[in-house]
């Protein structure tokens, strides 16, 4: 997984959403994130230290595209 150094807000760097983040958004659970993550509706996280992070744009632009695809 790629690494990713930049400045933090409440413990994330600045332009990601963590697991809470990603739960909150999606209403789903953290066994359900993963899930979703394995059968490939979500993209795996980046890793910095040892936090999983997912890059913002791309998930709000994902779920854009979800939007208008049902």
């Amino acid at each position: 997984m790629k690494r990713v150094r930049q400045k933090y807000e409440n413990g994330i760097p600045t332009g990601y959403l963590g697991t809470r983040d990603l739960q909150e958004l999606l209403g789903k659970s953290t066994v359900t994130i993963w899930k979703m993550i394995k059968d490939g509706r979500l993209p795996k996280p980046l890793k910095d230290g040892k936090l999983n992070i997912w890059d913002r744009k791309q998930i709000m632009n994902l779920l854009e595209h979800a939007k208008f695809t049902r």
